[in-house]
């Protein structure tokens, strides 16, 4: 029995962004979201791309690996994929609403909220933008100042795993196609055999930043 052809790219999405399940961590994601990323991947060239690129049969470290995670907990493994896409949220408190119940603190899983005499203070540096405090304060004292994805890149695993890197920020639905569609076109020019795109990300650093901005701009 032959094995089953490889795709030239690979989207995973976790339980939490699927319609069917319930996971009580997931944060709320626009519909048809993965669908509209899998359409710009498409749209990007880079099937017949790396199917050009390859002589012989794709295998499975050639295909372009995109993971969506609709919590921090990252349960499609978002830092290990060429581009993980990870649900966030920027807590944002009104002091004026706040009751001071605690319960934001007691639910933060990361020790990022401490109650001091005043009321609730939140530490953006521990805060991992996962939303509990937003949806369990009763008061609505909490809402999300920001509110979107964040975006790693570069991430692998193989005899040199590596962790990706981090875009800074919380990123609309429109921004994170861009920045998808953005690091294809740059991998497409700058592609070579054996290059996996967590390298060019380490060869690029800040190079990457600057050349994104330019594309999206375009």
């Amino acid at each position: 029995m032959s094995a089953p052809a490889v795709s030239p790219y690979e989207i995973t999405v976790c339980r939490g962004m699927q319609a069917e399940t319930n996971c009580r961590f997931a944060m709320k994601t626009a519909a048809g979201f993965g669908e509209r990323l899998e359409q710009a991947v498409q749209q990007s060239g880079w099937p017949a791309f790396l199917r050009n690129a390859i002589t012989g049969p794709l295998l499975h470290h050639h295909a372009f690996r995109i993971a969506l995670a609709a919590c921090p907990n990252g349960c499609s493994r978002p830092h290990v994929a060429d581009i993980g896409i990870i649900r966030a949220c920027t807590p944002l408190l009104d002091s004026e609403a706040c009751s001071c119940c605690g319960i934001c603190y007691k639910v933060c899983p990361d020790r990022a909220i401490t109650m001091e005499r005043q009321g609730p203070v939140i530490d953006h540096a521990k805060c991992v933008q996962c939303g509990m405090c937003v949806a369990k304060c009763s008061e609505r004292a909490l809402s999300c100042h920001e509110d979107g994805y964040r975006i790693v890149l570069g991430g692998k695993l193989g005899r040199h795993p590596r962790l990706a890197t981090e875009i800074g920020g919380v990123h609309g639905e429109q921004h994170v196609l861009a920045v998808v569609t953005g690091c294809l076109e740059i991998y497409m020019r700058e592609y070579r055999k054996g290059l996996r795109f967590g390298v060019l990300v380490e060869e690029l650093g800040e190079r990457l930043d600057e050349e994104l901005a330019v594309l999206m701009g375009k």
